[in-house]
């Protein structure tokens, strides 16, 4: 969680099944968020019991522009990219 500081990174990290993945709050400012992985935030169960808007893999909630995001692997966001860089091998 990065709240009201400025000119943090945070990079490669793994974030699996925690109740949030990676959340930047409305005060962070000049933030690059790269190299991670961040999958499965919240865990099913929790995500099933407590359907919150807030439960992603990536919640940013910083101004327009004030977060560059780099080279991330996630499922789920708001605010944030999450790029499809993974497909399955053709069937043989």
């Amino acid at each position: 969680m990065i709240g009201t500081a400025s000119g943090n990174t945070l990079d490669e990290n793994t974030v699996i099944g925690n109740t949030n993945g990676i959340f930047l709050a409305p005060g962070s400012r000049a933030t690059k968020v790269r190299g991670n992985t961040v999958v499965g935030n919240p865990p099913i169960q929790v995500g099933n019991t407590r359907p919150d808007p807030q439960s992603v893999d990536i919640l940013n909630l910083s101004p327009s522009g004030q977060t560059t995001f780099e080279n991330n692997v996630c499922v789920t966001s708001v605010g944030a990219p999450c790029p499809v860089t993974w497909t399955p091998p053709p069937n043989q």
